[in-house]
């Protein structure tokens, strides 16, 4: 009966968990008491994306927020295709975009390396970052601007990914769920990380952490300016669930790419404090005792216990689609429900035996 009471016990931490998330899910206050008009800069770091740079650069450029109040930096960080040339043609078009390419760095790598250049030229106070694989909707600089009054720091924002099949469609709900989880631990107070794909943070905030240059290296660069500026004390953090804020990325092509991207995301999550551990263990252990409850304990607990963890993973994947107005995602659960169950398990091993990770054609 041991099996069976662990079972029973995470069935329902499963089911507080999903309660409590989805009742604290909510969009921060805007800014309406600030009646000044922030410049803005966005930064994007581009490494071989000739394929998706201008879709990029179109939806970022064309804002409803005036074109002498935002710049847009894009930095080509030693790309091998068109990605220069591409970025070269909008730069004689819009005067409010500038290209540079990434110096090497002796301190720094990779992502952070052109990250950190960019930022650096920027003269905004409050700097937005997108990939150069994603589009923004026009509201984005002037809904994500609007969220900072005099003690945010740091605001971060969610990400579908565009679904034309299972396969991209379950990868989008994956994102919608982990970032769901992410804004609703924020609004609790217990931050544990958001994505660089959809982040802004104060100039001044950033600095007064060293930047990418002081903070220890990481694959998943995001996260650990995040846990930065949050751990700093100095400034407060939001991570509102708006439509108006919602970016859309290009989902992995491959399988081949989408476990390289679980392993990047694994090994950078290794630095999470205790408990952003607590709610991976949650899942990880629920995921492995349904496993163990249709080996030892027969089908009927297996399907009982699958049943609640379905429905409970439905009502909040609907709860934070239902805020984004993209409940149309919702018809590839049954292929995420799978896929997600799965990689749970899978995840550990390919964080401690999947050797290092490749990324952008680099090995860390």
């Amino acid at each position: 009966m041991i099996i069976e009471s662990l079972f029973i016990l995470f069935l329902l931490f499963h089911v507080a968990q999903v309660m409590v998330l989805t009742m604290t899910i909510r969009n921060p206050r805007d800014n309406k008491d600030d009646p000044t008009r922030s410049f803005i800069s966005v930064v994007i770091a581009a490494r071989d994306e000739e394929r998706n740079i201008a879709a990029c650069l179109e939806s970022v450029l064309h804002q409803k927020y005036e074109s002498e109040s935002f710049e847009v930096i894009v930095v080509n960080d030693h790309s091998t295709d068109r990605t220069e040339e591409i970025c070269r043609q909008f730069e004689r078009r819009y005067i409010n975009l500038r290209h540079i390419n990434a110096a090497e760095s002796p301190t720094l790598r990779g992502k952070t390396n052109a990250l950190d250049q960019g930022i650096a030229q920027a003269k905004g106070e409050i700097i937005l970052i997108t990939d150069a694989d994603c589009t923004v909707p026009s509201t984005w600089v002037a809904s994500t601007a609007k969220r900072y009054g005099p003690k945010v720091g740091i605001v971060g924002g969610l990400t579908v990914q565009k679904a034309e099949s299972w396969f991209n469609g379950m990868q989008s709900l994956d994102w919608v769920y982990l970032l769901g989880l992410a804004a609703s631990t924020i609004s609790l107070r217990i931050p544990l990380s958001t994505i660089g794909n959809n982040l802004s943070f104060r100039k001044s905030a950033y600095d007064e952490v060293g930047g990418y240059r002081t903070i220890p290296f990481s694959v998943t660069e995001d996260f650990v300016l995040f846990q930065a500026i949050v751990r700093s004390g100095r400034w407060d953090y939001l991570c509102p669930v708006d439509p108006e804020v919602l970016v859309t990325s290009q989902p992995c092509r491959t399988w081949k790419e989408l476990i390289r991207q679980k392993q990047r995301w694994g090994k950078g999550g290794l630095d999470m404090r205790l408990n952003g551990f607590l709610v991976g263990i949650l899942g990880f252990g629920l995921n492995v005792l349904l496993l163990l409850a249709l080996l030892t304990s027969g089908l009927l607990w297996f399907l009982c216990g699958l049943a609640v963890k379905t429905v409970g993973d439905f009502v909040f994947l609907h709860s934070i689609l239902r805020r984004q107005h993209r409940l149309d995602l919702l018809r590839y659960f049954v292929p995420f429900e799978l896929y997600f169950t799965s990689y749970v398990l899978i995840l550990p091993f390919l964080v401690f035996l999947g050797g290092p990770v490749v990324w952008k054609g680099r090995s860390y």
